[in-house]
């Protein structure tokens, strides 16, 4: 059966009848069963790949050794074996992809956003100014309180270019961190990694089970796909079929409430046909009412995008006057009151994903349209399959794998580690000859045979009757194999070429010469990465499909909203809040971000952590560093720390020209206070003087008293200005001891924050 087989999809939604429904299902299964999508034989070939991994020899591939002219040969002292030089490659590149960081950035893609953005940027700018004319009003002495600091409107532009994400944006984010939680990502992004190199194809599902977005591996042996050379990912295909044998008893308890009574009595009854070659039993002639509980039953479940009409509606809104419209369903019929204010309704065709369960090859249920459809919010007609997968080749050719290239290299290796086990079993390497006549007396071969592997020396009895001294009786063979060290060599070269058509040589696997230098084994690795980078770069774009998923999937399963406490990667706690419109009516994007240029920059960040230290960054953010996945994580809390350092900075140059002017004003009143001493004394003086002309002239005393008078006149001044001199010392004294507290409680302040675990 071919796609000229499936059945019409293009029909109103009335006449996709039961046998309509089951005639979909059953042509996507023939279509997968006659090998038009990916080959009768895929299945086979892939369960090999799984089985070369893990070292299960199949001796057919080595019948031109073992059987060179179709004779099997035996009691040979050497055996076939295998000797992995496949699964270390594969395991190795497990392990740096379970290092890679998985840094995404979730953005917001609705209409209103950049508007949003700009409106944000300007109420930022509105602020400035008026923190600006406050200043104003404070210099000219119309309002009290302090000078703030005002950035120009370049300087808040540019950070806030930096800086703003849309809060949209951050409940996206905050909820697929919630889902990586709740769904365990991490471990399963790593279990379809290992199909991925096995296989060369992995394959995934995506959902809502029970009000909660859901996320499974698919085994690549389970799935068939429309194999499209144009197609890269399986959600933008066609049909996509999932086919799994399980038991009858798990059958029925999953899908108990879609099955009638005479069904599930039906699917109790075991089967005893032999072309039903998937059933299977512990003992074939147990009979009895349990036997249905060793039988394997096939579940097919066929998604594939059907048609449905829909309807655009444009009306006028008679409260508001505006123009609206509305997508209406197949069915829809506009009021006549409605007609005569000049709606119009126009229908159009779009696709919608159906799905349909085929049991035991007799049982049709739940063929239907998906309950949770992912369609774009811009194109109603573009939707996408719940399975979703990648292979690695898919360019009008067969596909290809990690171990698939790596099978002639295995192949090769096991041979020639076969032939140098043989050739060393063969081996005997110096061997003396002896006349059969030179055993002595009562000895067998074996005794013989014993003493000269022994002790190498062959006993030899020279007074046996008849026998003469002969030098020609004994002489030395070379049994040794010269060609042992050739395998060997061969063995090397295998590996090396293997090495290198995989990308990961010794220097990556940590295999590093004494003879050689640091730079010389980087250069080598750099290289080595480049090979296996198309593989990650890849796979990562599945897991960006596969997170925007699970996160439109999280609309419909968070119709009310979502609030719920997680647990983030790093071991702190994070707070989910999602308000029920505001989580639908957003189109989010996600961004994620080079995996293997990401942990480059992120190994070169830590590297310089001790210069960090040295020039001041507190240790607590060198230990946040070394915790964080995200290079964008680890820049943002560089800028945090340099920020803290530079207004602690400027606190403690306020505190210390403070203390100048502290220093400043108290020598001041020193130097008054030395000025006034001297004024006392020459006034002193005057007095003096001015008592002894009292006596000589009346005038004189008159002149005295006069003096006098003036004189107390300018004491009084003298010491008013003095105390003014002492209060304001005694001011700008109290003034900086308060300053130099506060500073000293703002350092402390920030030491502790610097010193408190960092809760992200």
């Amino acid at each position: 059966m071919g796609y000229d087989k499936i059945p019409r999809q293009k029909l109103p939604l009335s006449k996709k009848t039961k046998k309509w429904r089951e005639e979909c299902v059953e042509a996507y299964i023939d279509l997968s069963n006659s090998g038009r999508s990916s080959g009768n034989n895929r299945k086979d070939d892939l369960q090999a790949l799984y089985e070369y991994y893990n070292g299960v020899i199949d001796e057919t591939d080595y019948n031109y050794v073992l059987k060179p002219y179709g004779k099997s040969r035996s009691n040979f002292p050497s055996q076939l074996r295998n000797y992995p030089i496949i699964k270390p490659i594969v395991d190795l590149l497990l392990g740096e992809k379970s290092k890679r960081p998985l840094n995404f950035t979730v953005t917001v893609q609705n209409a209103d956003a950049v508007s949003m953005k700009e409106q944000a940027k300007i109420d930022l700018i509105y602020q400035s100014f008026q923190k600006q004319f406050a200043n104003e009003l404070i210099k000219n002495g119309n309002f009290k309180g302090d000078e703030q600091e005002v950035e120009l409107p370049q300087q808040i532009a540019d950070q806030f270019e930096a800086s703003y994400v849309d809060n949209r944006a951050i409940k996206g984010q905050q909820a697929v961190n919630y889902i990586m939680h709740s769904q365990e990502i991490h471990d399963k992004f790593q279990k379809a990694w290992s199909h991925f190199l096995i296989a060369g194809e992995v394959y995934t599902h995506r959902g809502v089970v029970n009000n909660e977005p859901y996320y499974e591996v698919l085994n690549p042996l389970d799935v068939d796909f429309d194999l499209d050379p144009d197609l890269d990912f399986v959600e933008d295909g066609d049909w996509a079929l999932v086919r799994k044998y399980v038991h009858a008893s798990s059958v029925i308890d999953t899908y108990y409430d879609y099955l009638s009574e005479q069904q599930i009595l039906e699917l109790e009854e075991p089967r005893h046909s032999e072309s039903d070659s998937y059933f299977l039993y512990t003992n074939s002639m147990n009979k009895d009412a349990n036997a249905y509980r060793n039988r394997l039953i096939e579940v097919a479940q066929v998604y594939w995008k059907s048609r449905k009409r829909i309807g655009f509606l444009t009306y006028i809104d008679m409260e508001s006057g505006a123009m609206e419209e509305q997508i209406v369903e197949d069915g829809f019929k506009m009021p006549l009151q409605m007609k005569e204010s000049g709606a119009k309704l126009e229908w159009k065709w779009v696709n919608e994903v159906w799905e349909g369960t085929r049991i035991d090859g007799r049982v049709y249920i739940k063929i239907h349209p998906i309950v949770n459809q992912r369609n774009s919010l811009d194109n109603p007609s573009i939707c996408k399959l719940p399975v979703n997968g990648i292979r690695y080749s898919n360019l009008n050719s067969t596909n290809i794998s990690l171990v698939k290239l790596g099978i002639p290299y295995q192949l090769n290796y096991n041979i020639y580690k076969y032939r140098l086990e043989l050739a060393i079993a063969k081996s005997k390497d110096i061997v003396a000859s002896f006349d059969i006549n030179m055993i002595p007396k009562k000895w067998d071969m074996d005794k013989f045979m014993y003493y000269v592997e022994g002790s190498g020396i062959a006993w030899v009895d020279y007074n046996k009757e008849g026998m003469q001294l002969n030098p020609q009786h004994q002489s030395v063979m070379d049994m040794s194999i010269k060609t042992i060290e050739q395998y060997i060599t061969l063995l090397e070269s295998i590996m090396q070429e293997w090495e290198k058509l995989s990308g990961v040589n010794r220097q990556r696997q940590g295999q590093v010469g004494s003879y050689e230098g640091k730079a010389t084994s980087q250069q080598a690795i750099v290289q080595s990465s480049h090979i296996t980078e198309d593989l990650f770069r890849k796979f990562n774009r599945m897991e960006q499909r596969d997170l925007q998923a699970l996160l439109d999937y999280s609309k419909e399963a968070w119709l009310t909203g979502k609030k719920t406490m997680y647990v983030m990667p790093d071991g702190t706690t994070d707070f989910l809040d999602l308000e029920s419109m505001s989580h639908m009516e957003s189109n989010y994007g996600i961004f994620l971000s080079d995996s293997g240029k990401e942990q480059d920059k992120l190994e070169a960040i830590k590297q310089l952590s001790q210069s960090m230290v040295q020039n001041g960054v507190p240790a607590s953010t060198i230990t946040e560093m070394f915790d964080s996945d995200s290079f964008t994580q680890i820049k943002h809390k560089i800028k945090l720390a340099e920020k803290s350092q530079k207004e602690l900075e400027a606190q403690q140059q306020q505190a210390q020209q403070e203390l100048e002017q502290a220093k400043i004003a108290e020598e001041s009143r020193k130097r008054e206070d030395e000025n006034m001493n001297k004024e006392k004394d020459r006034e002193t003086q005057i007095k003096v003087a001015m008592i002894h002309a009292r006596d000589n002239d009346t005038n004189a005393q008159l002149n005295l008293a006069k003096g006098m008078r003036e004189l107390d006149i300018k004491e009084r001044e003298v010491e008013i200005k003095a105390q003014d001199s002492r209060d304001k010392a005694e001011t700008n004294r109290q003034t900086a001891t308060i300053k130099r507290e506060e500073t000293k409680s703002k350092e402390r302040i920030a030491k502790s924050k610097n010193n408190k675990p960092s809760a992200k």
